[in-house]
């Protein structure tokens, strides 16, 4: 059996692709390479993360719904996972239809192809955004009050409202995935984690935002690949026209400042921070509450931020990936 993951090439997509090829699935995956950030970095992830485990990756963008049709016509996946996004919450006004032609038109394309082509199972990325600015904390599925605050977070809303519109009487079931900050070794680098490892390796100014008391329910990559193919195997217990949303998240967040100090602190490098003034689109906490993860496969993410980062600071020290660090971080919004 064959499964179709697209953004294969970001940092999701690319973890998530490797993992389900070594467990022996057959994987096809699709990406459109844009600039976004960085190119290169996308590349070398194909490279060092999909070539050695024999993944199929096409160049192909999911705006174009007759690339979708046929796409899917041809590797006729018996699931589909769909990472691919226009990321991040700080587009300028003038990149606005970056979010609409991928968040929206892409996502419909794939929604809409799937359930015509009777593909049983759909998971797609959505994001702990839609809660918006939200004070009632831990933030629950269940949550009726959603707000965004940025319109990448408006674009993932409404993925989520327009997928049971199209279930009805469809021989497929859906999940959504509301991620909460994922973070680990090849990630993205317009993440303050990825630039503040930076600013510690290669000696450069940080930018922070804020005032660092901003705190977010970082959840390392790890625990996330592992959280969606148990939400996987679930999914295919239940009965066509399902869907729901779950939170991929362990309800641990922790601030700027303590990112820096254990960041810090693991590399004996006091950082040089310069403080920014708060971005519009920036929420003042996320705080996912998994039970309801729980309930479905009885596990939540549990690396604790100081691990992770660890795994992230090591790999950042391999030459190679070092030396690329500021030219990645360069390229990025």
């Amino acid at each position: 059996m064959t499964v179709l993951v697209t953004g294969i090439a970001g940092f999701i997509g690319s973890k998530l692709a490797q993992f389900l090829s070594s467990s022996g699935e057959s994987v096809v995956g699709v990406d459109n390479f844009n600039d976004y950030y960085s190119v290169s970095l996308k590349r070398i992830r194909v490279e060092k993360l999909l070539v050695p485990f024999d993944v199929e990756v096409r160049d192909l963008d999911i705006s174009n719904n007759s690339q979708v049709k046929d796409l899917i016509e041809e590797v006729k996946p018996t699931s589909i996972f769909h990472l691919a996004a226009q990321a991040g919450v700080r587009l300028p006004l003038n990149q606005i239809y970056k979010y609409v032609d991928s968040n929206l038109v892409g996502y419909s394309n794939i929604l809409s192809n799937t359930v015509e082509q009777e593909i049983p199972n759909l998971l797609y990325a959505s994001s702990s955004s839609v809660y918006g600015n939200s004070k009632i904390l831990p933030y629950r599925e269940s949550d009726l009050t959603l707000r965004p605050l940025s319109f990448y977070g408006a674009t993932k809303l409404s993925n989520e409202l327009i997928t049971p519109t199209l279930l009805r009487g469809s021989s497929t079931r859906v999940r959504g995935l509301r991620f909460f900050t994922v973070y680990g070794p090849w990630g993205r680098p317009d993440m303050a984690y990825f630039r503040l490892i930076n600013s510690a390796l290669n000696n450069e100014t940080f930018n922070l935002y804020g005032n660092g008391k901003a705190s977010r329910d970082f959840t390392y990559i790890d625990d996330v690949v592992s959280a969606i193919d148990k939400l996987h195997s679930d999914l295919q217990s239940r009965a066509f026209e399902f869907s729901d949303i779950v939170n991929v998240g362990g309800g641990n967040p922790a601030s700027m400042l303590e990112m820096i100090d254990i960041i810090s602190g693991y590399t004996k490098i006091k950082l040089n921070i310069k403080e920014l003034g708060k971005h519009h689109n920036d929420v003042d906490s996320t705080n996912a509450d998994p039970s309801y993860l729980e309930s479905l496969v009885g596990s939540s993410p549990k690396t604790k931020l100081e691990d992770g980062l660890a795994q992230v600071v090591e790999w950042g020290r391999v030459p190679e990936i070092k030396g690329l660090l500021p030219e990645w971080i360069a390229s990025s919004i």
